[in-house]
């Protein structure tokens, strides 16, 4: 009795909570006015900044120096680029001359693509295409002069179109005279355009009636655009001043291939304000649309610039219901939006068709994504902003889903004129907006704290623990005013700074407090102390660290104003927007409907096949997958889509949550194991393998299936993969698995701080430890994280291995292994590298300019810190030089061993429920070079360059949106991959191993002695692993027969 009234008291709690919150959410969109402009103000921490040459200075402070120099806008005729005087050059080292697209072999007879709707061969023709440059995707540079006959301020506009990439935006530095008119011009681009097909409920539902996510598809075809920040970090595109003269104009286009024509420096586009507009429109109260609402379903866009942008699913009762399929029980992608479109610069348009001309209001059904954070938008009819205050209109928060017609900050609706019997578009595009500044503000703060951080090591000569925090005596006086005279007077502006910052995003989002506001409070308040206690700021540096890395969340949060939008209302004056918002019963209606429905698993049995696929008869296979929800849904879409009907093979997807691992064993025994399984980690494969619990994958040879080809093991190999990928998965001369994913290493540093010093970036060990000192005396570090895995990439450069030939043996007793531990040890030892160090908050805050990171630092540094662009490089790992086959190299070799596919034995049932042959097919398509780049495309269209796929198919990782630089590092870094054969009883060597590490570096053992040890206890084990399995003493677990060392 008591446990149920516990349970019953629970519930009733929980609903009490639910109803309060549902009575006090406050959904109405109300409208606020704040100061808004792009020119920004100076770097308190810099004298004179404003002296400074433009080409040093952001966008916003060049502005303010245009308006305090009275320079008046171009007003004249625009002032086109005679392509016959270009010169420059193309090709990554400019030794190719510049080309016109129709003189390219490729593109002779026009620009040929694959429209994706429907499957057709389209082409944009040599006569479109007329008098355009080719832009190669490498280094293309166009170089000519422009005369000037009016002084004053222009815009620069050209026409681009975009070729066959890697869903990558094209990149432009741009130059006049030799210098760049702002330090933003060294770093704009020219967007892609995607658009959705098979968005039909109807014909793209799976059998169970989930909706299949609808596909997105690049749109080719010439765009016009005025260079503006790819961010959205300004309201205005860009302009800039010229001189009356003649100028050298130089763009510099890289990373996509595309064409140019039409360049033009033009008039900057100032647009009217509201009243202007009316008065030149003939704004009048008879012309005020009096009809039925009209109204738009915005789930489908007609193109969106990013693959991250798309239509996402949406539960509430108004959203669902307004449909005609079972809403509650099935997913719909019935809303466009939501977290993924969040980013500056990101634009979307819609097209919708008016009956009658007249003047109408025009409104949104939408939802904010972040708690307490309103969203900016540049909003553009017909291709134009029509006034000034669309330029940068604010969508206010509301708790959960509101609408409203676009209105003034007295909640007065703005009319837009629409001419009658035509098709319009609206265009929407992510804005900053005005927390630019408050943007601006923190990041020179932030860059100003950790030059202070640093002078402040130096002068307390503070040591660092094992995570890379300091540690500083607080029983001396450090007298840092002596030694820093501007010590008090930056924190004063510290204090005065977020202080201001944080009013600002408190009034910028209607004045709510945001969860990323708290961080910049913090960070006053600390200040604060510091400015009322001066002795106390030698001794919290952990404190200051720590407040820079809320600051540096609070950068990426203030770049995120995501919304999700449902539909656009054209409507009458005074409209009374219905249905907006559900209440607590329609809420609890929806989630006890889902919940019941979640029982039922004819749900998931079939999920993703395509309903109307005729699948009676096929022979059924059953894959395990250890994946998220939406990665699985992505791989069921592809193979309803691609494979089965393909292949005549119906696949069913068992998502695992975990480890896949664990569940292998136990129903391969019990005859109940799947027919294959993905994402499965190398260790487990060979312990697998050596129970007889999988088949050797090299028995499969080329042939067909279903009359599809289906390569063989060798084949697929061979075309796409890179062999040291394969040595985890042999045993006895057969190989078990197959990569699947590869990660990679590669050298990061900051190239702004490197500068500075004067450094070159290392190529080998040797320089590292030749630039060390310098690092040192600066108060930088080098970070490369304490692990066995460090150890890993000393050892192969060094010519060692962790097993002999035959993996009976350690390999760690050779010359070669110790000389590799001791150098490795001594990074520790000697130069006092950092144990364990948070690589990346540490990078951004310029503590540790240089160190060795995978691909998940990558992401990190890409999603998460955009303020570092163009301040960051990246080289393949440094090596060590020695002689191989006669030529002296350098030695990169490193591990990137990531997860496999595996195919279980089913020898133990019976012989009808076996499908070897069925399995490979599935497998090698899942490998091949299409659909693991479609894969990765649609993971990183779905979650972000966060979370981009990392296949293992060297063919498939060269579509993957990198740069043509970074891809360079990546592949010059996977020339060098080495990965060690997995042996009986090797779970013993990176115990063993880290227990000599430890002892040598923290206990102050021999190095030669702990090795030594570790080697005896590891071969003990082997051999007893080797003798349990029947393997002789002069046998060999790598090959059917021994071979020679």
């Amino acid at each position: 009795i008591i446990r149920y009234s516990v349970i019953i008291g629970v519930i009733v709690v929980a609903l009490a909570v639910l109803l309060v919150f549902y009575a006090t959410r406050d959904t109405s969109a109300m409208q606020y006015n704040v100061e808004n402009r792009d020119e920004m103000e100076f770097n308190p921490y810099i004298t004179n900044e404003e002296r400074l040459d433009n080409s040093f200075l952001e966008y916003g402070k060049v502005l303010t120096k245009y308006s305090r120099n009275g320079y008046t806008y171009y007003s004249g005729e625009p002032i086109s680029v005679d392509f016959e005087t270009v010169s420059g050059s193309d090709g990554s080292d400019g030794s190719s001359p510049l080309q016109y697209l129709n003189e390219v072999e490729k593109y002779k007879d026009g620009f040929k693509y694959t429209d994706s709707a429907d499957g057709s061969e389209k082409v944009i023709t040599p006569e479109e295409n007329e008098g355009a440059l080719y832009v190669s995707g490498t280094t293309t540079t166009l170089r000519f002069n422009v005369s000037v006959e009016t002084a004053g301020l222009y815009s620069l506009s050209l026409e681009y179109l975009m070729l066959d990439g890697r869903d990558s935006d094209m990149l432009i530095n741009f130059t006049i005279d030799g210098k760049l008119p702002f330090l933003e011009a060294s770093n704009m681009s020219l967007k892609r355009m995607y658009g959705f097909y098979d968005y039909d409920y109807e014909s793209n539902k799976d059998v169970v009636g989930n909706q299949i996510r609808p596909k997105s598809q690049e749109i080719y075809g010439w765009q016009s655009t005025v260079l503006s920040n790819p961010d959205g970090l300004y309201k205005n595109p860009y302009r800039f001043y010229l001189q009356r003269g003649t100028h050298e104009i130089v763009l510099t286009f890289t990373r996509e291939a595309g064409a140019i024509r039409n360049i033009q420096f033009i008039a900057p586009i100032v647009n009217p304000s509201y009243e202007e507009y009316k008065a030149q429109n003939g704004f009048s109260e008879d012309a005020v649309y009096q009809g039925d609402a009209i109204k738009k379903e915005l789930e489908v866009p007609d193109y969106a610039t990013s693959l991250n942008i798309r239509m996402e699913s949406d539960n509430d009762y108004y959203t669902s219901s307004d449909t005609n399929m079972d809403p509650f029980r099935v997913t719909l992608f019935n809303v466009f939006g939501g977290e993924q479109w969040g980013s500056g610069g990101d634009t979307v348009q819609w097209s919708f068709y008016v009956e009658e001309s007249g003047w109408y209001e025009l409104g949104f059904r939408y939802r904010s994504q972040a708690t307490y954070v309103s969203s900016f938008k540049e909003i553009r009819v017909d291709g134009a902003v029509p006034f000034a205050e669309m330029e940068e209109y604010c969508f206010p928060y509301a708790d959960g889903w509101t609408a409203s017609s676009l209105i003034d900050e007295n909640q007065n609706p703005y009319y837009f004129y629409l001419e009658g019997g035509q098709t319009h578009t609206i265009t929407l595009i992510n804005k900053v907006g005005p927390l630019r500044h408050s943007l601006q503000r923190i990041e020179e703060s932030m860059d100003s704290i950790s030059t202070l951080v640093n002078q402040i090591v130096k002068i307390t000569a503070s040591a660092r623990t094992s995570s890379g925090g300091y540690v500083v005596d607080k029983n001396r006086d450090y007298d840092l005013q002596l030694y820093i005279p501007t010590i008090q007077e930056d924190i004063k502006i510290y204090v005065d700074v977020f202080s201001q910052c944080y009013d600002d995003i408190v009034t910028i989002n209607g004045g709510r407090v945001t969860s990323y506001a708290s961080a910049v409070k913090v960070a006053e308040e600390l200040f604060r102390d510091f400015d009322e206690n001066l002795e106390e700021v030698a001794v919290s540096l952990n404190d200051i660290t720590n407040a820079q890395t809320g600051l540096s969340n609070t950068m990426v949060s203030i770049k995120q104003q995501p919304i999700t939008v449902d539909y656009m209302v054209l409507a009458p004056r005074g409209y009374d927007y219905p249905n907006v918002s559900s209440n607590f019963w329609q809420s609890f209606y929806v989630s006890a409907v889902r919940f019941f429905s979640s029982f039922d698993n004819s749900k998931y049995e079939n999920a993703g096949a395509r309903e109307g696929l005729d699948t009676e008869g096929m022979p059924e296979i059953e894959v395990y997958v250890s994946r998220g929800r939406e990665h699985v849904d992505i791989m069921r879409n592809l193979v309803s889509e691609q494979f089965t009907p393909d292949y005549g093979i119906k696949v069913n997807i068992n998502m695992v949550a975990g480890s896949s691992e664990g569940l292998i064993m136990p129903r391969y025994v019990a005859g109940t194991a799947p027919d294959l399984a993905i994402s499965i980690s190398p260790g487990n494969v060979f312990e697998f393998a050596i129970r007889g619990a999988l088949v050797n994958l090299n028995q499969f040879e080329s042939t067909t299936y279903n009359g599809t080809e289906v390569k063989g093991f060798y084949e697929l190999w061979e075309e796409s993969y890179y062999d040291a990928a394969f040595v985890p998965y042999l045993y006895k001369g057969n190989y078990y698995g197959f990569p699947e994913t590869q990660t990679w290493s590669a050298l990061f540093y900051r190239t702004d701080i490197f500068e500075n010093l004067g450094l070159e970036p290392p190529d080998t060990w040797d320089d590292i430890y030749n630039i060390l000192p310098t690092l040192t005396n600066n108060g930088y570090d080098f970070c490369y994280n304490y692990a066995v895995g460090g150890y890993t990439p000393f050892l192969y450069q060094y010519g060692g291995d962790f097993y002999d030939a035959n993996g009976m043996t350690s390999g760690l007793n050779t010359e070669a292994a110790y000389e590799a531990f001791m150098e490795y040890a001594n990074l520790y030892l000697q130069y006092n590298f950092v144990y364990a160090a948070n690589f990346y908050m540490r990078f951004k805050s310029g503590e540790m300019p240089i160190g060795i990171a995978d691909l998940t630092f990558y992401q990190q540094l890409n999603y998460s810190a955009p303020e570092l662009n163009g301040k960051w490089a990246m080289l393949p790992v440094p090596g060590h030089e020695r002689v191989i086959d006669g030529e002296l190299v350098v030695d990169r070799s490193m591990s990137g061993l990531g997860t496999c596919c595996i195919i279980i034995n089913k020898d133990n049932v019976a012989e009808e429920n076996r499908h070897y042959e069925e399995s490979w097919a599935f497998l090698q398509w899942w490998l091949s070079d299409s659909v693991q780049s479609e894969y990765g495309r649609e993971v990183e269209a779905t979650f972000g360059v966060a979370s981009r796929w990392n296949p293992a198919n060297k063919n498939a990782a060269q579509t993957l949106p990198y740069t043509q630089d970074e891809l360079d590092v990546i592949n010059a870094q996977w020339e060098w991959l080495k990965e060690s054969p997995n042996a009986m009883g090797g779970y013993y060597t990176s115990r063993y191993l880290l227990t000599a590490l430890n002892q040598t570096v923290i206990q102050g053992l021999s190095g030669r002695i702990a090795l030594e040890d570790a080697v005896k206890e590891i071969n003990k084990e082997m051999r007893r692993k080797q003798s349990e399995f029947g393997i002789p003493e002069d046998g060999s677990v790598l090959y059917a027969e021994r071979i020679d060392e």
